[in-house]
């Protein structure tokens, strides 16, 4: 396994930018449509999101690590994140503006085990992106579409069980979201939309620090995550 000295001296936690800006800035554009001389309807969503991606180079620091350990089991590959998505529309005809809060998240483990089977261990890398956006989109009674801008918080954990290690570094970046709404009507009050999307970042994906802890070497060059997706959500309120 990684020695403990090497790994603790190498962990490295990317400084975060003022995120409170960020959240202000939002807000102050979201509630501004608020504030707008227009018969709108507010509603809540809520649900869930998909997406694939391809990083080779994340998967080949990932597998020079595998390649250095005696494991039983394992990584899967980086291939793709899921979770949550929840938010606020205001909408007005064929206008709506959202704010969103998007989740993606994959854990990947692998196992072994120590004095011959006696010890079984798992050592877990947890990746996910987690954004902040807000957009507009244009719809009718069932086809629409829009496009956010979105502020993105890459977060990768490690957690090695022998010795005990822990890791986590935070990139953060603006990106686009582009994508179409296919709404279903639904009674109660409550619609369903399915959402196909597609997500461009500005930045891209540094391998390195990751890789400086894993592997005591860079990484290779950086990547940007470029996401296909779909969202599957609900609106409850006033249609």
């Amino acid at each position: 396994m990684i020695s403990k000295s090497c790994g603790l001296s190498l962990v490295a936690l990317t400084p975060p930018m003022n995120r409170k800006k960020t959240y202000v800035f939002f807000a102050a554009v979201f509630f501004g449509c608020l504030l707008t001389p227009l018969k709108a309807q507010v509603n809540l969503k809520a649900g869930y999101n998909i997406s694939f991606l391809s990083d080779p180079g994340m998967n080949e620091v990932i597998q020079t690590f595998e390649d250095q350990q005696d494991y039983s089991s394992d990584y899967d590959k980086f291939s793709w994140l899921h979770g949550f998505e929840t938010g606020l529309r205001v909408k007005s005809g064929v206008s709506a503006f959202e704010i969103t809060y998007q989740n993606g998240y994959q854990r990947l483990r692998a196992k072994g085990d120590l004095n011959g089977g006696t010890m079984p261990f798992t050592d877990e890398i947890k990746i996910s992106v987690q954004s902040a956006g807000i957009g507009y989109y244009a719809s009718g009674e069932i086809f629409g579409m829009g496009t956010d801008v979105q502020y993105q918080w890459y977060r990768t954990k490690v957690e090695l069980a022998d010795p005990v290690i822990k890791f986590r570094d935070i990139q953060e970046m603006w990106a686009m979201k582009f994508y179409c709404v296919l709404t279903l009507r639904g009674s109660g009050g409550i619609d369903a939309a399915l959402q196909p999307y597609f997500i461009l970042p500005f930045g891209k994906y540094d391998h390195d620090p990751l890789s400086l802890f894993l592997n005591q070497e860079t990484g290779p060059a950086a990547k940007k995550w470029n996401r296909f997706g779909l969202s599957f959500l609900f609106y409850n309120g006033d249609k």
